[in-house]
Order: structure tokens, then sequence, then C-alpha cells
């Protein structure tokens, strides 16, 4: 072939290049992570420092108005109302000087944090959402409401069903010679005792779930321990509650069905994930 039969002979152009896809998610994941070293870490200090300052300020200020009602209102008798069928007159005693003034004062910080619980975990959030992911910044507010609703949802029950029962239980226990007469006091420790502890035994399922969703634990590990929980939750509810069998039995029965609940929640979490894994 000669040069000029060459020249006509059209010279095929290479294939163009496969577009480039532009992923949103990984620059925003690499803007995560930058953002995790940018701010030094004094300044990480002087922002905990800030919003540990501001929680205090509006828990104190929580108190002070929790202080105001509680001298204008009867607080107290919100939470005897439940047991009052079991009381003399349907009326707690009051047996020290300082007794009064200290139940008071415990009602207001309990009214405070219950006020002041959205501006501490607003501030846990914006302290704590610059380093997360983004995947993981969407998981937060789902387990955050679930588990104040789990909470809420035991503290109910502690207060509409375990205490009067556990009331109506310990006040069979009497002798001709004694009378049944409550404290103020141990009364609010026992009721107080008794519902935070039913309200973090509700967490159960939230945390099972987060940790079968994490790969930490399987459904087939909590059937395989089943027994050695039933054991722990009793030994827990001793130490959670007063020192007698009745209010022991009262939170070790909840537990153990939240434990079975979890399992169920276990291995819903850890088949759907199994599911996702194999379309992936």
């Amino acid at each position: 072939m000669d040069e000029e039969t060459k020249k006509l002979v059209p010279v095929e152009s290479p294939p163009p290049p496969p577009p480039v896809v532009y992923d949103d998610s990984q620059e925003e994941d690499e803007d995560d992570l930058n953002r995790k070293s940018e701010m030094p870490f004094l300044d990480h200090l002087e922002e905990l420092r800030m919003r540990i300052l501001w929680s205090l300020a509006t828990l104190f200020i929580g108190i002070c108005i929790g202080f105001y009602l509680n001298s204008r209102y009867d607080i107290l008798q919100i939470l005897v109302k439940p047991v009052a069928p079991y009381l003399r007159d349907g009326k707690l005693m009051i047996i020290r000087p300082t007794e009064g003034f200290m139940i008071a004062l415990k009602l207001s910080f309990g009214f405070g944090l219950i006020v002041a619980s959205p501006v501490i975990l607003y501030q846990l959030w914006a302290f704590l959402a610059p380093a997360l992911l983004k995947k993981e910044r969407r998981l937060v507010f789902p387990l955050l409401f679930a588990s104040i609703f789990m909470f809420v949802l035991g503290a109910v029950m502690a207060f509409y069903i375990t205490l009067p029962l556990g009331m109506a239980f310990f006040s069979k226990f009497q002798f001709a010679s004694t009378e049944f007469m409550l404290t103020a006091s141990s009364y609010l420790d026992m009721a107080l005792k008794m519902i935070m502890a039913t309200g973090f035994v509700f967490e159960l399922p939230i945390a099972i779930m987060l940790l079968a969703r994490l790969g930490i634990i399987s459904p087939q590990f909590l059937r395989a321990k089943r027994r050695h929980a039933i054991v722990g939750i009793f030994l827990l509810s001793m130490v959670v509650t007063p020192p007698d069998p009745g209010s022991m039995v009262l939170v070790a029965v909840p537990m153990a069905f939240l434990y079975e609940l979890s399992v169920w929640i276990a291995y819903v979490v850890a088949r759907k994930k199994q599911k996702g894994e194999r379309a992936g």
C-alpha cells in the first residue's frame, strides 16, 4: 500500500473514557472525617465547658421552678396517690425536723431534671454531632426517641402497677402489736428507686437491638445464655430495688419478659441484616 492510500484510510479514534460517577456520600464522609480534626483539643474542652455550664444553668432554673411549685402545690401528693389506700388516712409521716426540707429538695431536683432534660440532650447532641458520620447521625434520633419512650413506659408501669402491688403486698405483713405507718422519706426513696430501675430495665430491647445491628451479639447467643440471663436478672433486681423479695420479683418478672422480647428483636434485626448483605 502506497503512502497516498494510507492517507485515505480513516484512522479509528480511541473509545471515550467512562463517565466519572460523582459520589456525594463519599465526599460527605470525607468532610465528616476532616471536621473531626479541624478543632484543636483546647477548643474542644472550651466547647465542652460551655455546654456543661448551659446544662447546669438550665438544671438550676428547673430546680428553682420545682421548689416554687412544691411550696405552692403538694407535689408529693401526686406520688402518694397510687398507694394512698394502703396508708393511714392516706398520708405519710415525717419523723425528723429536716425530713420535709430534704423531700422538697429531692422533688425539686427531679422536677428540674425533667425540665432541663431537653436542653441537656441538645447540648450533648451539639457536642457529639460533628464527630459522627452521616449514617451514624441518622440513627441517633430514632434511637433517642425510642429510648425515651421505653423509659417513660417503664416509669409509668412502675408508678401505676409495681408500686401499688408492692405496697399491697408489704402492708399485709403486720403484727398485732404493730401498725403500718410509712414515713415520707422511706416511701420517696423506694418509689424513686423502683421508677428509675424499671425505666432503665425497659431500655434493654433498645440496647439489644443496637448490639445486634452492630453484630456484637446474635439471637443464638441470647438463646444459649437464657438461663444465665435469668439468674443475672434476679441478682440485678436485688441490687436496684429495696432489700425485700417482693420488690425483687416485681422488677425481675418484667425484666425476664423484656429479655425474651430482646431475643425476638435480635432475630428480626439479624435476619434483616442478612437479607441486606445478600442483596448487596
